[in-house]
């Protein structure tokens, strides 16, 4: 009975021996498994994290480069009154067609000159048509008509003339019955004669 009882004893603790080896096992699979795992899930948040920071910097990024350059290369976002000229009546006076009959007649049967610099009509009765850009027309003689282009300085000391421009920056009147019509901005007048008439020609 004693012997059995021993023996059973002994059977009693190993079997218990046995039940904590594996109880101890299994907390320490348990226990390594779950560092393994959160390090696993540690490393997997952290390479989604970057990639979220990566997509959202390359978004960022892409998006904010390519709003740059457009802004940057839209030609409307340029300053718009240092190149473009429409606005300004000279350069519209420049490239205008002319429409109006007393002029074209002019430049139609008008002696065509190709002028520059300074030029000065001292007949009478002539048409002229004087092609170039002058920095001064000086016209002495009477009954004279003329066409102009770009004129700096116009001065009419004759009578019974007419004159048509493009553009006439100066102008000075000595005579009288006078006729002086432009296309572009109105220019500086001094008028020292009698009966004239000056303005700007609408086609």
């Amino acid at each position: 009975m004693r012997l059995s009882k021993i023996v059973l004893a002994g059977a009693a603790t190993v079997a218990l021996s046995l039940s904590l080896g594996a109880c101890s096992l299994s907390v320490n699979d348990a226990g390594s498994a779950s560092p393994k795992a959160s390090q696993a899930q540690g490393s997997d948040a952290g390479s989604t994290g970057a990639q979220g920071s990566t997509s959202t910097g390359n978004t960022g990024g892409t998006a904010g480069g390519a709003t740059g350059s457009t802004g940057s290369n839209n030609p409307t976002g340029s300053p718009t009154g240092s190149g473009d000229h429409d606005g300004d009546d000279d350069d519209d006076a420049e490239d205008a067609p002319i429409t109006n009959a007393a002029w074209k007649e002019i430049l139609d049967k008008g002696e065509r000159q190709t002028v520059s610099g300074s030029y000065a009509v001292q007949g009478s009765g002539s048409t002229l048509n004087l092609v170039g850009d002058l920095d001064m027309l000086t016209v002495q003689g009477a009954e004279n008509t003329i066409a102009a282009e770009d004129v700096d300085t116009l001065i009419i000391q004759g009578s019974d003339v007419t004159v048509y421009a493009r553009d006439i920056d100066h102008l000075q009147i000595q005579g009288s019955n006078v006729t002086v019509h432009w296309l572009g901005d109105d220019p500086d007048i001094q008028d020292l004669g009698a009966d004239n008439t000056t303005g700007r020609l609408t086609q």
